[in-house]
């Protein structure tokens, strides 16, 4: 890891924390314990999108090099999207994610991962010693737009077909359970996949959609039992399920209905190293695009929000909407 900031002045923290997702509700006050007696931390907490970003506008009046964002996925697409549209910031920040929703992907992949209790205890410890070791990550978001006249939203990671099936499952019989993160997501991968082998239709259900990339053709007539969209070169539990080559920075995987040997081949797709049979003539799409466009009725899951869309509005368009610098705080050796 690379020591950041140089000086030993510790860096200053604006930390924005949602109180309504789902780890904060048990341990919010726990984590402002720890981190607010830090002279250097400015903690907002909020409890709807319009004070996210009223706390974005109130810590962007003050000279700071850290936005840490407390929430979930959606919690975090509304703040970095924010900032990506209003430009609030006069030098922009560099952002840590902590784990502080029901799912947390984005925390996991490029946040400060694990529970929040011990993210937050490890941010404290960064701030409170010499050195301050961390990794950095320039990343991606994805702006998309849902139709011509629709809004356009940022996030990370956008899916359909079976993954709007998981996520119903989820918010219905894993999240009651109390599961959170990884453990939430691997229960819910588990069902999801058990429900794909053995046909049943809660989770077979394909969508028809035509998908076009950058300024070639559509693709030949799709339909997707799986869509995945993302600018994240792995997503939670590890898992990696892209393969396509070119440089843009937005990833597609497309699984069409009844692809063949489809359980013999995940492992090798969850690793994005598919094995001879993985091919479009077998049903597996991938490639990687600067823009991208979907047109169809249906719903559409960004970083965990459920979007309709339908296509007498219109494709819905994604871009690189713009890039932020990632740090997560590391252990001194």
């Amino acid at each position: 890891c690379a020591d950041w900031p140089r000086s030993g002045r510790p860096p200053r923290v604006g930390l924005i924390s949602n109180a309504n997702s789902g780890c904060n509700r048990l341990h919010l006050a726990r984590v402002d314990g720890i981190l607010s007696r830090h002279a250097a931390v400015r903690h907002v907490i909020t409890g709807s999108t319009g004070e996210l970003h009223q706390a974005v506008a109130e810590l962007a009046r003050e000279p700071i090099d850290v936005l840490a964002i407390n929430g979930g996925d959606g919690t975090a697409a509304s703040v970095l999207g924010h900032v990506l549209t209003h430009a609030p910031f006069a030098t922009q920040p560099r952002i840590v994610l902590l784990p502080g929703g029901t799912v947390n992907m984005a925390a996991a992949t490029i946040g400060s991962g694990g529970s929040l209790l011990r993210a937050a205890t490890r941010l404290d410890r960064w701030l409170s010693e010499l050195p301050r070791p961390c990794r950095t990550l320039r990343q991606p978001m994805l702006r998309v737009q849902f139709g011509d006249h629709g809004a356009t939203h940022h996030g990370l990671f956008l899916g359909a077909g079976a993954v709007i099936r998981a996520t119903e499952y989820a918010h219905r019989r894993v999240h009651a359970l109390g599961l959170r993160g990884g453990e939430s997501l691997g229960l819910t991968l588990t069902r999801t996949l058990w429900g794909l082998r053995r046909g049943d239709p809660r989770f077979t259900h394909a969508v028809p959609v035509q998908v076009t990339l950058d300024d070639a053709p559509p693709l030949p007539g799709q339909e997707a039992l799986i869509l995945l969209v993302s600018s994240l070169r792995r997503l939670a539990l590890g898992m990696c399920p892209f393969w396509g080559s070119g440089s843009g920075a937005i990833r597609l995987t497309l699984i069409r209905p009844r692809p063949e040997r489809f359980l013999r081949s995940l492992p090798s797709l969850l690793r994005g190293r598919p094995g001879r049979h993985v091919s479009e003539r077998n049903g597996y799409v991938s490639h990687n695009a600067h823009r991208l466009s979907l047109l169809m009725d249906g719903a559409l899951n960004l970083d965990g929000e459920i979007h309709h869309v339908r296509r007498e509005d219109g494709p819905v368009r994604i871009a690189n909407g713009g890039e932020f610098t990632f740090l997560r705080p590391c252990r001194a050796r």
